[in-house]
């Protein structure tokens, strides 16, 4: 058979175009790349009246990589700062205060010390009478001496044991040679106390109050609080050297 009466091969047989869907939605495009308008069903849409769409900024939920940079390089140096600031009230620049020298610096220590030791060694007995270490004797006054600083001396007599110790209280040049009740902290004192209660308040809590006074200048006049490393460090040794100085007065008055 010839070639124009083949019959035709079924698997060869073009295949008709498919027929198109009706209503096929047309996907929207992302806002980033502006607003798609449909102009098939409006001939009267120009182009060049229409404005140029505003390019949209790609940035994330967490910022630009310029900002996140910015960022960690701002944290990286406030970590880096090896000087704590206090900072500037507003409205005043902020100075920066230079160390104290050492002479001055010295000098203010070696006065603070002085009056730290004296106010403490003031205190100290007082104070132990009047939580309750004392022991009840007799005192016989023996020596009085009077002007800006009188004092008197007597023979403190307890159970036990006797001893001249210094008299300190409602003691006179009139009590000379009289038999007064008075309280000392023990044998190894150096005072006794002559008086009511009231009488021992007065004297051991002004020294106290005096005491924490020199202290808070001692940390002043140390340059403690001009240092911009280990500025906590040096108070702490301030007032651990004051503490020192009154548990000593209290170790050597009892």
């Amino acid at each position: 058979m010839s070639g124009t009466n083949r019959a035709v091969d079924p698997q060869h047989q073009p295949v008709p175009p498919a027929a198109p869907e009706p209503n096929v939605p047309v996907p929207e495009m992302p806002a980033a790349y502006g607003v798609v308008r449909d102009t098939a069903g409006d001939p009267a849409w120009d182009p060049a009246a229409e404005p140029a769409p505003r390019p949209v900024s790609q940035r994330g939920p967490l910022g630009s990589q310029t900002d996140g940079m910015a960022a960690i390089r701002a944290v990286w140096e406030r970590a880096a700062e090896t000087e704590r600031r206090r900072p500037a009230k507003p409205g005043m620049p902020h100075r920066r205060r230079e160390p104290k020298a050492f002479a001055p610096a010295l000098l203010g220590i070696l006065v603070c010390a002085c009056l730290l030791m004296f106010f403490a060694w003031t205190a100290a007995p007082a104070l132990w009478i009047s939580v309750g270490h004392y022991e009840y004797g007799t005192v016989e006054v023996t020596y009085c001496q009077d002007g800006f600083a009188p004092s008197c001396t007597g023979r403190f007599e307890a159970d036990g044991w006797s001893r001249e110790l210094h008299l300190t209280g409602d003691v006179t040049a009139a009590d000379l040679g009289a038999h007064l009740p008075a309280r000392s902290t023990g044998p190894d004192a150096h005072s006794a106390y002559v008086g009511d209660t009231a009488g021992l308040l007065l004297r051991w809590a002004p020294s106290l109050v005096l005491f924490m006074a020199v202290a808070f200048a001692l940390v002043g006049v140390s340059g403690a609080t001009r240092l911009y490393e280990g500025r906590s460090g040096a108070i702490g040794l301030c007032w651990a050297a004051a503490g020192a100085v009154l548990a000593a007065a209290l170790a050597f008055a009892w």
